[in-house]
């Protein structure tokens, strides 16, 4: 418990050094397994919080209505939250760490698939700070609430991005530059592919 408490906070205050140091002890998935679960119920207790502070914004202007009288069945329930919050966290870990093993390799990268998961696993790791962030927000309400939510989420999906990046160099072992390449090729040739099919189908919406 000593060794993965301090393994937490290495990869919060001294990331680099504290990969470096899980790859050295050849850390097990199952540890990182560990982390995304713990880091998804965390976002999923923040999702569920932030919905109040959703709720509490049309109570701040006189005369704003939900736009439907069912609006507040259309919140999604706990169990859908933390089932989807886990479920899609997993399934979004093991993924996006195969897409960026194979980009890295076709740009040099010398680490393994398992190495990739396990400190990808804990870059994920800032996601725990989301329950408490919806929290603050829930206590705020109204448009504070709300403000709280994006500064602070924006902050926490820049912090994962730069543990992403720190994880990708160390698992495959070069630099920053084809770190960073790493990450972005994907969301680069995911949007191409994007705006190419909306492209089509706008293309074929006109010719009929």
């Amino acid at each position: 418990m000593a060794d993965l408490l301090e393994a937490i906070s290495g990869t919060l205050f001294t990331p680099a050094s504290t990969f470096r140091r899980l790859l050295e002890e050849r850390t097990a998935i199952t540890i990182a397994a560990i982390i995304v679960l713990i880091a998804c119920i965390c976002s999923g207790i923040g999702t569920l919080l932030t919905q109040s502070t959703v709720m509490s914004l049309f109570t701040e202007f006189y005369g704003f209505e939900p736009v439907a009288p069912d609006f507040d069945a259309m919140m999604v329930s706990p169990i859908t939250s933390m089932t989807s919050s886990v479920v899609g966290g997993f399934i979004s870990w093991l993924v996006f760490a195969g897409i960026c093993h194979i980009v890295a390799k076709l740009l040099g990268g010398k680490g393994t698939f398992t190495e990739m998961l396990v400190l990808m696993g804990f870059a994920s790791l800032p996601n725990i700070f989301q329950a408490p962030i919806g929290l603050i927000a829930m206590l705020s309400g109204g448009l504070t609430g709300a403000f709280i939510v994006i500064v602070l989420g924006s902050f926490l999906a820049i912090w994962v991005l730069i543990l992403d990046v720190l994880a990708i160099r160390e698992a495959q072992k070069f630099s920053t530059g084809r770190a960073i390449a790493t990450l972005v090729l994907p969301i680069v040739v995911l949007a191409v592919l994007v705006f190419i099919l909306i492209f089509l189908g706008l293309f074929l919406i006109s010719g009929l």
